[in-house]
């Protein structure tokens, strides 16, 4: 019994297998059993290049950065203001972020990387030192620059000790 029933399966195991071929003969191609198996002759004409002329392009136009502060506080060990931002209107690498502190007559700015996160572009860390700052309120902004995107932030406003 035992060897009639391994038989049985082991035939069946065979010829699924082998169906497969027997059903669908063109097995790895992208050939329609109706489409002819060698190919037709045929010309091409040449396509006309333009002339150049005198003008350049346009340049691209960039896309509006818009932006959500993560993080703006201020770092007693590190003296210095923190800001993380992100770029909402894409993810891409390449771009950079600069935060600008401004407080009197007074401002300092600092360039960070940015890369891609999941569905925005987020701007490094990035630390301004308040040195040579008045003690009292600030602001801090947020730009964005790359091949695609450009724009600065809404000003933020920020206690400097």
């Amino acid at each position: 019994m035992k060897k009639t029933l391994m038989a049985a399966v082991s035939i069946l195991a065979t010829a699924s297998v082998s169906g497969c071929a027997v059903l669908y003969p063109n097995w790895g191609t992208d050939q329609n059993p109706s489409t002819s198996q060698s190919p037709s002759a045929s010309v091409a004409s040449p396509t006309p290049t333009p002339a150049p002329t005198g003008s350049p392009s346009p340049a691209p136009t960039l896309g509006a950065a818009k932006f959500n502060l993560i993080e703006l506080d201020f770092d007693s060990s590190a003296n210095a203001i923190f800001v993380v931002a992100e770029m909402l209107s894409a993810a891409e690498n390449g771009g950079k972020c600069s935060v600008t502190l401004s407080s009197g007559s007074s401002t300092k700015s600092v360039s960070v990387k940015a890369e891609a996160n999941a569905t925005s572009t987020q701007c490094f860390p990035a630390y301004i030192p308040v040195s040579g700052f008045p003690k009292g309120k600030g602001t801090v902004t947020v730009s964005y620059e790359s091949a695609n995107f450009a724009g600065t932030s809404q000003a933020f406003g920020v206690v400097i000790p």
